[in-house]
């Protein structure tokens, strides 16, 4: 087997162009290696952007005409951002000199052949992607700006917009394969349209990824003033994906200069879209994450520029106070205007020393920057482990060191608390988020309760109740009236989360809520607020305290048909034989639950609680249990069974019979199993009234005995006792 090897210079988009390129050597049945000296194929990905990257190329000519004289068969292929001048120097070193957008072609030039269906275009190929957890998306290539120092149009082209359903299937499947950061990638980013859909600018864009279903960040670069529009920042702050960081290119902070650069907009209107930024993430976002990261590009010694002139880049960057800057000494680039008409008359010392005095502005800015971030705990992303440390970024895309006793946090977002800054970097500790729970049976006010504390701890309410799920099961599952004029599900100004998510008709189990109850309480986490778990489903509340580990074990379809076919109290008499201790936790009238428990036994041949395995906790749990009297909870249960009825339970229940019959699990819960009887003549109102109050207060009963077995629960008897507590533990390091 034939094997390539890449070495790649330059941005983040040559980077992506090499995975391309190297699933087109694949493609070719080649295999990468990492020894150069192996390589049947070997290809530079170079950068003519700067002339550093230039020189660095050509300063392995000698090295590359080495390997030819030990390698007869070597190919060697030269690519990337190419100026002609840079092209011509080249042609001697290397046997092909080629274009990326003729990517598609390359098997065909250099000699072999390709297996598959060939692309029209080089953006077209999947990517053979470097790491498994950051991934470059490129939305656009080529740039129209042409602005007077840079060499882009002349080497990348105009621009040209991707088709954006490419785009986001390509962002969707790397979602779905575990990435965690996706970076859009453009030399214009932001000037983006998409060429099957008028309507798709940048902004719409930024809307239809954030519908992506999945745990992941957001990114971008780079972007261009003059086309950072007021639809597009409050799309980025109203995004849940999008991590609060912008790099916003200056380039300088005097107009003169700013017009000389061909760069349509003054230092006065810069920040000003440095203001609205800021002021949009202040509104939109909660807790840190109202806090945006700014970074810039600034080009030191352009031509002409004069003391005075560079002392207005100075004011600049005292004045928006960037977290980082990546300063450039100027130097002409080939076939750019300032090359062909401008002196590079400002001399390499006063280059040197201006780089210098920004660095040390940028030095004091950023670690007062950093500061805001010492003591808190916040979401990182780690990337590598080296030393004994884990190396990530943050939302802010600030680089951060830490130490973790908590397991491998790579590839994983990871709470870290910080407890050191420098201008460049923070370090900090791994530690657990914090989540409240609040648990207590059928009628004991765990709702309100809920929401008062959330109120009073900058809290949001996820819900462990195994009904609450489903839509158009409001009255018999007592379910809190959703506030009016909101999109997402808030209750007396709380957001909830996991109300009103699924159709009765629709699979749902522990597992399914342990997932997607681990991803509201994330996220209520990166908002800056305190989760709070909430409900009298124990199963539900375990799962994501404990970290259980559900069987992966796969339905017996014959066996579940026979199964269908009994009642829930002939199921679970059968289950208890089975699993006796399990038979103690479960919902005897769960159909579904009973059906899955008992097919787990028979499957395994052991206890179905068994082989939920509990493991490392991923939060640090405070759990509160309600403590009511049984004269109360009993009088409780029958005034809001009394209530339901009057408020048009009877209704409910033959709305959704008349959809789904009485065969579903979520029909033969509590409120709605006791009507079947009634709609076929056999009891009167009185005996499903009855029915339900006892039906209910024999459910609590089996509540409130599985949460006594719970030895960390900490009784409350009222909302004073639950404050106390629950401060104590949020200021518990």
């Amino acid at each position: 087997m034939k094997k390539y090897w890449i070495n790649t210079f330059g941005c983040q988009m040559n980077r992506s162009d090499s995975e391309r390129i190297a699933a087109t050597f694949e493609s070719m049945g080649a295999a990468k290696t990492l020894n150069q000296k192996e390589a049947d194929f070997v290809i530079v990905n170079m950068c003519s952007v700067r002339q550093t990257a230039v020189d660095r190329v050509y300063g392995q000519s000698s090295n590359i005409r080495a390997l030819k004289r030990a390698n007869k068969g070597l190919k060697t292929i030269l690519t990337g951002c190419i100026l002609e001048r840079d092209k011509e120097k080249m042609a001697d070193i290397f046997d092909f000199v080629l274009d990326k957008k003729d990517l598609a072609k390359w098997p065909a030039i250099i000699g072999s052949k390709r297996v598959g269906k060939k692309p029209k275009d080089y953006l077209e190929i999947t990517p053979v992607y470097e790491g498994k957890i950051q991934a470059f998306v490129p939305i656009s290539n080529g740039c129209d700006n042409y602005c007077t120092y840079c060499a882009v149009p002349y080497t990348r082209g105009r621009l040209v917009s991707r088709n954006h359903k490419d785009i986001l299937k390509e962002i969707k499947s790397l979602v779905q394969t575990g990435y965690k950061e996706i970076w859009l990638l453009g030399e214009n980013v932001n000037s983006y349209l998409s060429p099957v859909n008028k309507k798709i600018d940048f902004a719409e864009l930024i809307i239809e990824i954030d519908k992506i279903e999945g745990d992941f960040w957001l990114r971008f670069t780079s972007p261009h003033p003059r086309y950072f529009s007021d639809k597009l920042i409050k799309a980025l702050a109203r995004s849940s994906k999008f991590a609060p960081y912008i790099n916003l290119p200056a380039q300088s902070g005097d107009n003169k200069i700013l017009r000389k650069m061909n760069r349509p907009y003054t230092t006065e209107s810069y920040q000003g879209l440095i203001k609205k930024i800021r002021k949009e993430f202040e509104k939109e976002r909660a807790g840190l994450d109202k806090v945006v990261g700014i970074s810039t590009d600034i080009i030191v010694g352009f031509p002409g520029e004069t003391k005075a002139q560079f002392n207005n880049t100075v004011k600049l960057m005292r004045k928006v106070k960037f977290d980082m800057a990546f300063i450039s000494q100027y130097s002409p680039r080939p076939q750019s205007f300032c090359h062909k008409n401008l002196a590079d008359d400002v001399s390499k010392a006063d280059k040197k020393k201006r780089d210098k005095d920004l660095t040390s502005i940028l030095k004091t800015t950023a670690l007062e920057n950093n500061k805001l971030f010492l003591g808190k705990v916040i979401p990182v992303l780690a990337y590598e482990k080296k030393d004994g440390y884990y190396f990530g970024r943050t939302r802010q895309n600030k680089p951060i060191r830490f130490r973790s006793e908590q397991g491998d946090p790579v590839g994983k977002f990871t709470d870290v608390k910080i407890n050191k800054v420098s201008p460049w970097s923070l370090d900090g500790r791994h530690e657990k988020s914090k989540l409240i729970v609040i648990a207590g049976p059928t009628a004991s006010g765990k709702t309100d309760l809920a929401i008062r504390l959330a109120k009073k701890f900058n809290g949001e309410i996820v819900s462990a109740d195994s009904r609450l799920v489903y839509k158009g099961m409001d009255i018999a599952t007592a379910k809190p009236k959703k506030d009016k004029n909101k999109k997402e599900y808030y209750v007396k100004g709380v957001r909830h989360y996991l109300i009103d998510i699924l159709e009765p008709n629709q699979e749902f189990n522990a597992a399914l809520f342990k997932e997607q109850a681990n991803t509201a309480i994330d996220e209520i986490i990166r908002k800056g607020k305190t989760p709070f778990l909430v409900g009298g489903t124990g199963l539900y509340i375990k799962a994501v305290v404990d970290n259980l580990d559900f069987p992966k074990i796969k339905p017996n379809k014959k066996l579940r048909l026979s199964l269908e076919k009994k009642g829930a109290e002939e199921l679970f008499h059968i289950y208890e034989k089975l699993d006796e201790e399990g038979s103690r936790q479960i919902d005897r009238n769960n159909k579904r639950r009973l059906v899955r428990a008992i097919e787990v036994c028979k499957i395994t041949g052991r206890p179905f609680w068994q082989e939920r395995k509990a493991q490392e906790p991923v939060y640090d749990s405070l759990q509160l249990g309600i403590k009511v009297s049984k004269t109360e909870l009993d009088g409780r249960i029958k005034k809001r069974v009394d209530a339901m009825i009057k408020n048009g339970l009877e209704k409910e229940v033959k709305k959704l019979y008349r959809k789904y019959g009485f065969k579903l699990a979520p029909m033969q819960t509590i409120g709605y199993q006791e009507w079947k009887e009634y709609f076929s003549g056999k009891i009167d109102k009185e005996d499903v009234r009855q029915k339900i109050i006892q039906n209910t207060i024999s459910f609590a009963k089996r509540q409130i005995t599985w949460l006594k077995k719970q030895s960390n629960i900490k009784w409350i008897k009222d909302c004073r006792q639950a404050e106390i507590k629950i401060r104590k533990f949020l200021l518990t390091k």
